[in-house]
């Protein structure tokens, strides 16, 4: 099994376009959140598992890790999110 990387907030798109923040949430997992609020990050859309599958409600998609496009932005970590971390 080979190990999933991808950047912390950055920013890729599915392939039907629509683009997430991706967020580390355990070894080798990722959350895909669809945009930011004014406080954070709303709940994930869509998880990333382990074996790279894209998972959304616990429920496999069509698409795995290797489907998503990286639009090369990466977003600034809103105060929430920094406060939280500290």
């Amino acid at each position: 099994m080979s190990r999933i990387t991808l950047r912390e907030y950055g920013v890729y798109a599915l392939p039907d376009r629509r683009e997430f923040v991706v967020r580390l949430s355990g070894r080798n997992e990722y959350s895909l959140y669809p945009s930011l609020t004014r406080n954070g990050f709303r709940m994930a859309e869509y998880r990333i598992n382990s074996e790279g599958r894209v998972l959304s409600k616990g429920t496999p998609t069509r698409w795995r890790a290797a489907d998503l496009i990286d639009t090369g932005r990466t977003i600034n970590r809103p105060p929430a999110v920094a406060n939280a971390l500290l």
